[in-house]
């Protein structure tokens, strides 16, 4: 199973974040390999609007897949992330599919 490293920058995790963090990523796992790391920065800052949360998703090593999202507190920050690095995976997931498709179709041609 892919490590998961959660940092948050100027606080120290509450735990019903980081326990509602990884209900949320725990279906992406299936789509990552071993190989794989995710982290996860939640920064808590202000901007024009007023206070906002910040969370950033990071899947490496071999295809780096970021996603970002703001919102008024880290839930939903949360929830506003997940589907943007999900969409990112299944993209992945399809072209290696087809890749592989590619191949195979290839080699039975010959």
């Amino acid at each position: 199973m892919p490590s998961i490293n959660i940092k948050f920058a100027e606080s120290e995790p509450n735990p019903s974040t980081s326990d509602y963090l990884n209900k949320k990523l725990a279906p992406l796992m299936k789509y990552l390999r071993e190989e794989n790391s995710v982290h996860v920065e939640m920064d808590y800052g202000k901007d024009k609007s007023g206070a906002k949360c910040h969370v950033e998703i990071t899947i490496n090593p071999k295809s780096e897949m970021f996603a970002e999202a703001r919102g008024s507190d880290f839930l939903e920050a949360i929830d506003l992330c997940i589907p943007k690095i999900k969409e990112q995976l299944l993209k992945h997931k399809d072209k290696r599919i087809a890749l592989r498709k590619k191949l195979g179709s290839q080699r039975k041609g010959r």
